[in-house]
């Protein structure tokens, strides 16, 4: 980040460079308690440049807890039921030197996927959907080479801010406790979710 800007002015220069739209807001509050203090919450959210583009949503709260937050990603609509939750991250290596650690329960029956990525989940029906092709798993592999904070989630994180998204099952692939600001990334993340959305928009159409 420049010096003197802040990360919703590095989204709006990134937004208008791309001629996206974008929508933000930062407020601060003051949260309740024995011991007051001002807390900020904002927001930015770029939306699509083409029809059927997933969102960018930035989104921080001082007072939350948890991944929701403070989160940055990409984010579209699945059509999965809205109580299915599956979370998918890279293996590191505390995973390989971690005594306690545990392999996913859920396989997908690639030994070159299951062994660089740690699955939960609560639907292995929708999950199947998810990694029903070699091809979308390297695409998922090839997303994480990118960052190694990059989470891939279905309806882990609300994205209630986006009215297009509200009630709705939604992927997303996205950072924690920071927002992603890196434009080179940003515009391969762009181009991999795309590529992402339209293979799980297969397997979907596949799957009925």
């Amino acid at each position: 980040m420049e010096e003197g800007k802040t990360a919703i002015d590095e989204l709006k220069e990134f937004a208008k460079k791309t001629n996206r739209e974008i929508d933000y807001k930062d407020e601060a509050y003051v949260a309740s308690g024995i011991n007051p203090r001002t807390l900020v919450k904002q927001h930015a959210i770029i939306s699509n440049s083409i029809e059927d583009e997933a969102y960018f949503v930035n989104y921080c709260d001082m007072a939350a807890l948890g991944d929701n937050a403070m989160y940055s990603g990409l984010f579209f609509s699945v059509d999965f039921p809205a109580s299915t939750l599956v979370k998918v991250r890279q293996k590191n290596i505390l995973d390989k030197v971690n005594p306690f650690f545990k392999n996913s329960k859920f396989t997908t029956q690639s030994k070159k996927f299951d062994s660089k990525v740690f699955i939960e989940e609560n639907d292995e029906r929708s999950s199947g959907k998810l990694f029903y092709s070699q091809g979308l798993q390297s695409l998922i592999l090839e997303i994480f080479k990118l960052d190694p904070r990059l989470k891939f989630s279905v309806n882990h994180i609300d994205v209630g801010i986006v009215p297009e998204l509200k009630n709705k099952s939604t992927l997303g692939i996205y950072i924690t406790e920071q927002w992603l600001l890196d434009e080179a990334i940003i515009r391969k993340l762009y181009t991999l979710v795309g590529k992402l959305k339209m293979k799980v928009q297969i397997g979907q159409e596949m799957s009925h």
